[in-house]
């Protein structure tokens, strides 16, 4: 009987290594207002881990909005190692199969358009369902600039497969563009985003006002307004010599402007040929 019972002790396998994880647990934070994570799929390799963060959806669309994230916390990861995460190089025809994979059926237009977030450069294609919708894909991989030869720095893969009824390219780029990574490994060589910027050159010196967000022109720099140069004005708007001559209609003549109110004409300056005032009607 216990020979019998040992034989017919099976435990449950699965084909799959992704287990789910708390929301809490994800890599990536969407931006304040931006889609929630209602669900987090993960797998674990040697040398890091990739989730696939599953985001809410008001579209019609087939298919999951998500980010896709991979950690990895050696760059010198290789596909011939069992359980090992390797982050290949971003080329068109990668780039384009995923989107055939995540968004089947919707025709994508990679644009052209140089743009970045605070993590660097990132590339974007965007395209319309048959249903209407309004679909985004960007792709984006975080790097030291610099490789280490000895101690490498890790890296970081995310893509975006997003798609709306009611939204625009700008409302869909907003999510990219303010998304967090909320983990890391404890690992002192572990910096994939290289060294921090260096603060503004005019940081700390005079006649330099920062403004915060919302106040001033926004640049962080004054804003200086000139005396209006009536020469100038009048130089631009006088017809040259070989223009050819308008028919003017004379009932649409505007009523003639009285002499004190002609702003005076100042003395241009040297080197400059002197023009007459338009004459007064």
């Amino acid at each position: 009987m216990a020979v019998s019972a040992c034989a017919g002790r099976s435990d449950l396998g699965y084909a799959s290594l992704m287990s789910e994880v708390p929301a809490t647990r994800a890599i990536i934070v969407p931006p304040p207002g931006g889609p929630s994570v209602v669900a987090v799929l993960q797998q674990q390799f040697q040398n890091g881990l990739s989730q696939e963060i599953a985001l809410s959806t008001a579209s019609l669309t087939t298919g999951q909005n998500a980010f896709y994230v991979s950690l990895l916390n050696n760059t010198a990861g290789s596909m011939e190692i069992p359980d090992s995460l390797s982050l290949p190089s971003l080329t068109p025809d990668r780039i384009q199969r995923e989107m055939e994979e995540r968004m089947p059926g919707v025709e994508m237009e990679t644009s052209l358009v140089y743009v970045q977030n605070k993590f660097g450069p990132f590339g974007f294609a965007t395209g319309r369902s048959a249903t209407g919708d309004l679909c985004l894909y960007a792709w984006q991989k975080i790097e030291p600039g610099e490789p280490a030869i000895f101690v490498p720095g890790g890296s970081v893969s995310v893509r975006l497969r997003l798609c709306d009824a009611d939204a625009n390219v700008d409302q869909l780029l907003r999510v990219f563009y303010g998304y967090t990574i909320a983990a890391y490994y404890r690992q002192e060589s572990w910096n994939p985003y290289g060294d921090p910027p260096s603060p503004p050159a005019n940081f700390g010196e005079k006649d330099a006002p920062m403004y915060p967000l919302g106040l001033g022109d926004g640049s962080g720099s004054t804003t200086v307004v000139r005396r209006r140069d009536v020469v100038g004005e009048a130089r631009r708007v006088a017809p040259s010599a070989g223009a050819p001559g308008r028919t003017i209609d004379k009932d649409t003549v505007a009523p003639a402007v009285p002499s004190s109110t002609v702003p005076p004409v100042t003395a241009p300056p040297s080197g400059y040929p002197v023009v007459p005032p338009p004459p007064i009607q």
